[in-house]
């Protein structure tokens, strides 16, 4: 993008200063979550100037960007089921939740949650995988269904008991891939490795 004189507003942005965005794996389940931001996924006002300033550069700039994109190497992404080809993490993650939701277990906690959702007035997202209610659009109405459905999953202990679960199928997977998943770890070791030597020399 320097090369063709232009800007590039996302490189300003300091990545390491946002939070994650919330764990929701098995449903909203945090107070404090709940209460700032319901069912919605929280936005950081540097992460909203950064794309309001991008947006105001007009479609030229974004075909200039894409075609920078596609003409540099990459550095691969090592997130969870960020890449099409699942990794041997991906799999695991995967299958112990596939896993989960098709046990006993899960049944057991879903029925105990749906009906203290149900004694406070709410109906479960049928479309929903996990403990989700319906909720209606962002405002305090949602954030109020989401205060009674993260009481119920507190009150009856529902995520630690469904994370125990899973973590105890993964322990298993992790017995039986150790070689590949200590090879992936060392591969993530030299992406970082990688990336901390270009933030160096190339971020100044």
């Amino acid at each position: 993008m320097a090369n063709k004189g232009l800007t590039f507003p996302r490189a300003s942005q300091d990545w390491s200063a946002l939070a994650p965005l919330p764990d929701r794996r098995y449903g909203l389940w945090a107070p404090a979550d709940a209460e700032a931001n319901g069912y919605e996924l929280p936005e950081s006002s540097q992460s909203k100037d950064v794309q309001a300033q991008e947006d105001a550069l007009g479609p030229d700039w974004w075909q200039d960007y894409r075609a920078c994109f596609k003409s540099t190497k990459q550095l691969p992404v090592m997130g969870v089921n960020t890449s099409p080809d699942q990794s041997v993490v991906d799999r695991g993650m995967n299958e112990s939740f596939e896993a989960l939701l098709a046990s006993d277990e899960f049944k057991s906690v879903r029925e105990k949650w749906l009906s203290c959702i149900q004694d406070g007035g709410l109906a479960a997202n049928k479309d929903a995988r996990v403990l989700v209610p319906q909720f209606p659009s962002a405002g305090e109405e949602q954030l109020e269904v989401a205060a009674i459905d993260v009481r119920c999953k507190e009150s009856l202990n529902s995520v630690q008991t469904l994370a125990d679960w899973e973590a105890t199928k993964q322990a298993g997977y992790i017995d039986d891939h150790e070689g590949e998943l200590t090879a992936y770890r060392d591969k993530v070791k030299k992406v970082v490795a990688q990336a901390q030597k270009l933030v160096t020399t190339v971020g100044g």
